[in-house]
């Protein structure tokens, strides 16, 4: 009996597995005509939605009324747009040269002045608390917008004077006196030219004269500042033309130790003052010569940040010192690479010269010198040599004076770290000669784009900095949570919640500022002394020396005078709301390097990236193209020659480019006009899609006067439930130094300007004025107009009179939906709102940002910029009526999610049926709503499809239903966790299929401003081994401090410890449970790990920023889905899709029953970093060795002057007396470790 109830029961069991087996192999097919039915209804819930809460229909009427269309002539742009930069650079040039005369007349006048006594005190932006006596207080400081929102005087100037220099020492403290008469000139230009930014002058002694007074900003956790004028960009640029360096630097067995230490100091400090029209390489030699970083070989590099980095990180790298140095194999292979680039016309095209570091030499390599830099006799010797002798006991100094002297040259001698910074930046006054020595030509450089006061060396310290409260952040995670630290679940969501940020990193999705971008132009300033008296000793009678007083010819470098230009002013001129949405204007250098673009990315979260301002204009316009990475079409690169060699003119191309953080992507066929801007290194584009975006709205003529309108100005903007783009000018003063010119917002500023309109009929003054006053402002007409027309237009939109009938209806939806707000942007920059839920909001005048749910307004002001906004009008070209829906990435606060639904309001032409956008209308609903209104509708099974409903319906485990937006995103699921996801993350297969279909297309974008990260273990592409100086063993000493601290804290037992710790975490969930739910004990018995084990799980992988290039496949839904392919199975296309009519969705149906349609399969939109295999996955090397070409700057190259070899061949260089600071005594260590 038994027997036979097994063999009854097995029975049944295989007649379920055949009966599961067949369905497997013939699964029933998604019924298309119930998919339909779906697609139907929630098109009419979501549409009817939308149309009540936005009042849409209501603005296009009221647009289509009226407006008017003018089209965009990119010809007539670009050349307006270069006009307006031009004249603004010749208003800066000019208060340049008002700056430079006053120099050069003050120098002059206080030569023969004897220096100041004690009692002189200079007014220090950074005062030395330990010597007040020193200083002046700077007084009466007031934030002032126009700088940044810094507290200025802009009565007086104010000094920087880096810490290594002594502010008391005679040549600095006499040149600090003479130079407070350039506050009158400082004061006359910023009365001339109001939207002057700063201006200074920096001197050779080392210290910056800047104007307006400010106190100078706090380094972040009180680290030194390094700050020095004269590794500036705009310092070393304007102190001589652009040269060509060699730095040959000794590693034979006797740079040991200390020598060592000095001499990467000075290479390093020589690479500072490099900018990006210099080339450069470092040697390091004993009895062979190898280039620092290998792939560099034979070859002279552009000084971008990025190769400067390189080549410290091979000094860093460089091999223990060894061997017997050959000096004439280096020298000879440094003439010849120089050569080489001299014939070929290659590198800086200017000066040369080469920087010999070393701990003595043999001989002075007479014969060598002649014949490779004498052979057209001293007078025309193309290369100087500048000598640095490293040590305190040096047997001899004659031989290494001689080369340096010989050869037009500067020798230096440096026992001590600490002087290394004040005396390498000699050689800058020495190549600066032949420029002093002409003395009528001042020119004019400008810099490439750069960051005002920050050091690029601190990124990396800034890094470790971050990493290290990482460290601190999950050694204390562990401390409370113990085992369940390892759990799979926890691990993963660290691993997920990294990913996150480094991916937000890398885009700046919070749009920070907190670097100030500018570009900057400078001038020298040349001493007008020409020859001074200098006391010699001579030799009488070969036995007895006499002192004897000598004139001789000098050419002294007074310093640089520079004033500034605002990233930010140079947008505000290209007139974004004249461009409109989806079209914008960008500035390229003479080296093809971006100045501004909308999508330059400089930053790294708050840390700049290590080629912030390298990056070129093929980098940022991706060409629509299958080319593999850095294999640039033919067609940007003819476009680049163009813009590059300061032509005009006009080209197509298709590109493809990306957004909303680097997760969506299209194409779109691009007009590009260029012009040049004269009198600069800078080339204006214009970038316009001619095809969807080429007419811009028109006001009526009624509104050109505002003679019927400019009573009821203020009744358009009565309540505060509006926001103006606040980088755009609408109506400005001049000055921002009082009460009545200054204001906490641009809505109160713009109310400000609206009552003035009000009550005057002479509104738009003449810009500039011939004066400027205390009331001079200035009114972009154009945009202010059309602000008022939109306010005109959008006011009571969302509470507009209705039928009852209507406001039911709208009330119904409102409360089906969940709509929390709805929102109108306008062309001119104006987003109005209405809330429909008393979510707190942070107030229009308040800075209290914390502890609030940031509200809509608080994130999405910038109107024409928001991807909501720009989404919509694109979408428009594929369906005029569609809303446009979207929801937060891999969003895990399910709850708290909101839908965006955006559509645009298009102004259409009668005549020609031309469209221009006029402002995007939306609104936002819990995505709660949106599940429920999905799972409700996709369960139901209707008559006329014959549907079973435990088959068909998306209850049953037969089917998996899915909402997707237009680019793969899942909006809705069975699934809620599934929100905001990437389709293929969830059910690659499917997708794979879906674009092997051609329902979605594959976009492939590089990132070629992304940021990796090296492990400090791995290997460098550099060969050699790490130079272990004392230091380095002490960084290595602490290091393992820290991790038996670390270690100790994790495992300690102490009272308080434990205490702060139940404090903190108290209200910490219990992970075990959850975990248990999951696991078995004997597999949570494996996810225990004590003792120093633990602290190497715990311990993160320390790493280095690195610039790299990334690649990242997007995708985006074919406009016209392909209908339907017949296959011979079922499950060879295991998914049926249809559009929801009017949006950017498709319901998606999968057949269950189909098994592989659950392979686990990687197909996924995250960037990868492209490896470069050929150049050992060195982005820099690739770079270097297919390096683009570019043009020198147009400034004269200056190099040599016939006067010079009378300059007295003893004013070369001499041993130095190093008068140590005690603040120089304190950053030593400090600079060690960031070198």
């Amino acid at each position: 009996m038994k027997s036979a109830k097994v063999l009854v029961a097995l029975f049944l069991y295989g007649c379920y597995m055949v009966r599961e087996c067949l369905q497997h192999d013939n699964p029933e097919p998604v019924k298309t005509a119930l998919l339909q039915t779906w697609a139907e209804k929630l098109y009419f819930e979501l549409w009817n939605c939308g149309e009540y809460i936005t009042n849409r229909k209501s603005l296009q009427s009221k647009y289509n009324k009226e407006a008017k269309l003018e089209g965009r002539n990119g010809h007539i742009l670009v050349a307006n747009i270069s006009s307006v930069i031009k004249s603004m650079m010749d208003k800066k040039q000019q208060s340049l040269k008002r700056i430079l005369e006053s120099v050069e007349q003050v120098a002059v006048s206080a030569h023969n002045d004897a220096p100041p006594g004690d009692e002189y005190k200079v007014r220090n932006a950074k005062p030395n608390k330990a010597t007040p006596h020193t200083n002046i207080l700077l007084n009466d400081l007031k934030e002032n917008s126009h700088f940044y929102h810094t507290p200025v005087n802009a009565t007086y100037s104010s000094v920087h004077i880096p810490t290594y220099v002594y502010d008391r020492a005679s040549d600095v403290i006499k040149a600090l006196k003479w130079s407070e008469n350039l506050d009158v000139a400082f004061r006359k230009n910023y009365e001339i030219d109001p939207r002057l930014s700063w201006q200074y002058f920096g001197s050779t002694t080392g210290f910056m004269r800047q104007f307006p007074a400010m106190e100078w900003p706090d380094k972040p956790d009180n680290t030194e500042d390094l700050y020095d004028c004269r590794m500036r960009p705009w310092y070393v640029e304007a102190a001589a033309s652009p040269k060509d360096i060699l730095i040959l630097v000794d590693n034979s067995g006797s740079m040991m130790g200390q020598s060592k230490i000095i001499a990467r100091h000075v290479i390093n400090t020589l690479l500072d003052t490099l900018s990006v029209n210099d080339y450069v390489n470092v040697l390091v030699f004993s009895n062979v010569t190898n280039e620092v970083v290998p792939c560099f070989k034979n070859l002279l590099v552009q000084a971008t940040l990025a190769n400067i980095r390189e080549l410290k990180l091979g000094v860093e790298n460089i091999a223990d010192p060894n061997n017997i140095s050959d000096f004439s194999i280096a020298l000879t292979m440094a003439f010849e690479t120089l050569e080489m680039y001299r014939e070929r016309n290659m590198g800086a095209m200017c000066n040369q010269a080469i920087m010999l570091v070393t701990d003595g030499v043999p001989e002075n390599f007479y014969e060598l010198f002649k014949s490779h830099n004498w052979k057209n006799g001293t007078m025309g010797m193309p290369v100087r040599v500048f000598t640095y002798l490293i040590g305190r006991e040096v047997p001899e100094i004659r031989d290494m004076k001689w080369m340096a002297c010989a050869n037009h040259g500067y020798f230096v001698h440096l026992s001590t770290v600490e002087e290394v910074r004040e005396q390498v930046v000699h050689y800058l006054p020495v190549m600066a000669r032949p420029l002093v020595l002409h003395q009528s030509h001042h020119p004019v450089i400008w810099t490439p784009l750069y960051a005002d006061v920050t050091d690029p060396k601190m990124t990396d310290y800034l890094w470790e900095k971050e990493e290290c409260q990482q460290q601190y952040h999950d050694t204390i995670s562990y401390k409370e949570t113990k085992d369940q630290f390892f759990y799979p679940k926890n691990k993963a969501k660290r691993d997920r919640d990294r990913k996150k940020k480094e991916l937000n990193q890398n885009l700046n999705v919070n749009r920070q500022k907190k670097h100030n971008l500018i570009t900057s132009l400078a001038m020298p300033a040349f001493d007008k002394k020409t020859e001074m008296n200098i006391t010699v000793r001579r030799l009488i009678n070969d036995n007895y020396w006499v002192w004897e007083t000598r004139e001789t010819k000098v050419a002294h470098l007074l310093g640089v005078v520079g004033t500034d230009v605002p990233e930010a002013d140079l947008r505000e001129a290209m007139s974004p709301h004249i461009l409109g949405v989806n079209n914008y204007a960008f500035i390229v250098t003479n080296n093809g390097f971006i100045v501004t673009h909308p999508d330059l990315r400089p930053v790294f979260g708050d840390i700049l990236k290590p080629n912030y301002n390298s990056i070129d204009v093929t980098e940022v316009e991706l060409v629509d193209s299958d080319n593999i990475a850095r294999v640039f079409d033919r067609s940007i690169l003819t476009l680049r020659d163009y813009i590059i060699n300061q032509t005009t003119g006009d080209r197509e191309i298709t590109v493809k480019y990306h957004y909303d953080d680097m997760r969506r992507a299209t194409t779109a066929e691009r007009h590009y006009y260029y012009s040049i801007v004269e009198g600069t290194p800078f080339t204006v584009v214009v970038a316009l899609q001619e095809k969807h975006f080429g007419y811009r709205v028109k006001i009526p003529d009624r509104f050109q006067n505002l003679n019927t309108t400019r009573s009821s100005l203020l009744d358009y903007f009565k309540d505060d439930e509006w926001r103006i783009h606040p980088d755009w000018l609408y109506c400005r003063y001049a000055y921002d130094d009082g009460d009545d010119t200054s204001f906490k917002t641009p809505e109160d500023e713009l109310r400000h300007f609206l009552k003035r309109i009000a009550k005057t009929d002479n509104t738009w003054n003449k810009w500039p004025p011939p004066r400027f006053y205390s009331e001079s402002y200035d009114c972009d007409k154009d945009l202010m107009l059309s602000l008022i027309y939109d306010a005109n237009m959008t006011k009571g939109i969302f509470t507009e009179a209705k039928n009852d009938t209507e406001k039911k209806k709208k009330t119904e939806f409102e409360k089906r939906f969940g709509v929390t707000l709805a929102f109108v942007a306008t062309h001119s920059g104006l987003t109005r709102w209405m809330d429909y839920e008393d979510k707190p909001k942070t107030p229009l005048n308040s800075d209290d940002h914390e502890n609030q749910q940031p509200h809509f307004i608080d994130e999405n002001v910038y109107s024409i910029e928001e991807v909501w906004y720009r989404r919509a009008v694109e979408y428009n070209m594929v369906n005029d009526e569609s809303y446009v829906y979207s929801v937060p990435f891999e969003n895990e606060n399910i709850k708290s999610t909101l839908v965006t639904a955006s559509q645009a309001v298009f102004v259409t032409s009668k005549e020609n049926k031309k469209k221009g956008a006029a402002a995007v209308v939306g609104y936002q609903f819990r995505h709660s709503a949106l599940q429920e209104l999905f799972l409700n509708i996709t369960k139901q099974c209707y008559s006329e499809t014959g549907c079973t409903p435990a088959k068909d319906t998306c209850q049953s485990i037969e089917r998996d239903c899915y909402i997707l937006d237009n680019n793969g995103y899942i909006i809705a699921s069975e699934n809620v966790m599934d929100t905001g996801l990437f389709f293929g993350n969830v059910r690659g297969p499917i997708m794979k299929m879906m674009v092997k279909e051609k329902i979605y297309n594959n976009i492939t974008i590089f990132d070629y401003q992304g940021v990796c990260f090296k492990r400090e273990n791995e290997d460098d592409s550099n060969s050699s081994s790490f130079l272990y100086t004392p230091i380095h063993h002490l960084k290595q000493l602490i290091g393992w401090l820290i991790g038996r601290v670390l270690w100790l804290a994790a495992h300690s037992n102490f009272q308080w410890m434990m205490s702060q710790a139940q404090a903190i975490f108290e209200d910490v969930p219990d992970y075990q449970e959850d975990e248990e739910s999951v696991y078995s004990a004997d597999t949570l018995a494996n996810f225990k790990i004590e003792g120093e084990k633990a602290l190497k799980y715990v311990r993160i992988n320390r790493t280095r920023p690195k610039s790299c290039d990334r690649v990242v496949n997007l995708y985006t839904l074919t406009s016209k889905i392909p209908e339907k392919v017949e296959h011979k199975s079922m499950c060879a296309r295991p998914y049926e899709l249809r559009k929801i009519m009017n949006t950017n969705l498709i319901l998606l149906v999968v057949n269950g029953r189909c098994p592989e349609t659950t392979k686990a399969e990687n197909f996924d939109t995250e960037p990868k970093e492209v490896d470069y295999e050929e150049f050992n996955n060195s982005l820099n090397c690739h770079k270097a060795f297919y390096s683009l070409p570019r043009r020198r700057p147009k400034t004269a190259c200056i190099r040599t002057h016939p006067d010079e070899h009378e300059i007295y061949d003893k004013m070369c260089g001499k041993g130095t007396i190093t008068t140590v600071t005690p603040i120089t005594l304190s950053i030593v260590f400090f600079l060690c470790l960031i070198l």
